[in-house]
Order: structure tokens, then C-alpha cells, then sequence
């Protein structure tokens, strides 16, 4: 049975205006507009993070706070400096498109999740719960970006 890869692309594209999917136009291109727009949400919810933690006095809060912020901000340089220059115009295939799109909804969800644990901090403050949450979420997302770059690379033949 084949899967439609549309609705996905559909749903990729109500974050991401005129999303093309991989398999539309050279995949790289399509994989740096996915990484601008993950990069650019992530430089919103650390921006937010950090006003919020700036408010904060020391102590544990503001620390384990700060842990989220820093890795929150080696996510976005991964996303901004993932390039792939050795890459050729290789077409990708409809499974590795899907694989790819099922990773692309899973990061935007991830980013909309660590945004929404953000409106739970500016309701609720910093305390051991929204610390916990947001590192897991944190987390996940750093283990996302590390498959979705394995399949990347695999998608890349070596020169």
C-alpha cells in the first residue's frame, strides 16, 4: 500500500508557508527551510527563557533553568550549521521523503511543545516540575535532531 506523503507536506506547510516537501525540489534546499524555521522558533523560546531567567534570583531555579537554556541554544547552532556541502543534487526517494517528513512533524511539535512549557513558566514560575519538563523536552528534542541527521546523512552518498 502507498502512503501519501501530502497531508504530511499539508501539515509541515501550515508552519512553513509553501513547504515543498523533498521530492519537489533538491531536498538539501527543502531541509534548509525546515532548519531556518526550527532555528528561528528556538531562538524565540530561548529569547523567553532567558528574560525569564534573568528575573530570577540564584540559586537552583535559575541554574537548572539555565542548563535548558544553553542546550537550547547548541540545538539552534546544530540547526543553523547543518549543512551538508559535500551533498550532490541526488533525488530522494518516496520512503526517505516520508521518513524525513515524519521526523519534520515530529521536531515541529517538539518546538511547539517547548513553546507551550514556556507559557507554563511565565504562568507558573521556574519550579522543579516546569525544570524537569523542560529538560526532557530538551532532551527529546537533541535526540531527534541526532536521528534526523543520521538519515540525512544517509541519504548523502560519500564522495
Amino acid at each position: 500500500m502507498k502512503k501519501d506523503r501530502h497531508p504530511k507536506i499539508e501539515s509541515i506547510g501550515r508552519h512553513i508557508p509553501e513547504f515543498p516537501g523533498y521530492r519537489a525540489i533538491h531536498h538539501l534546499e527543502t531541509d534548509r527551510l525546515l532548519r531556518h524555521f526550527l532555528a528561528t522558533r528556538l531562538g524565540h523560546i530561548r529569547d523567553r527563557l532567558a528574560d525569564f531567567i534573568s528575573g530570577l534570583p540564584d540559586g537552583a531555579p535559575r541554574l537548572a533553568l539555565s542548563q535548558s537554556l544553553d542546550q537550547l541554544q547548541q540545538a539552534r547552532k546544530r540547526l543553523v550549521g547543518a549543512d551538508l556541502p559535500h551533498a550532490d543534487k541526488s533525488a530522494v526517494s518516496a520512503e526517505e521523503e516520508e521518513a524525513l517528513l515524519d521526523f519534520d512533524l515530529n521536531l515541529l511539535d517538539k518546538t511547539a511543545a517547548l513553546a507551550g512549557a514556556m507559557d507554563g513558566i511565565d504562568r507558573e514560575g521556574g519550579g522543579p516540575n516546569t525544570q524537569a519538563l523542560l529538560a526532557a523536552l530538551v532532551q527529546d528534542l537533541e535526540d531527534l535532531l541526532d536521528k534526523r541527521k543520521a538519515l540525512l546523512e544517509t541519504l548523502i552518498p560519500p564522495k
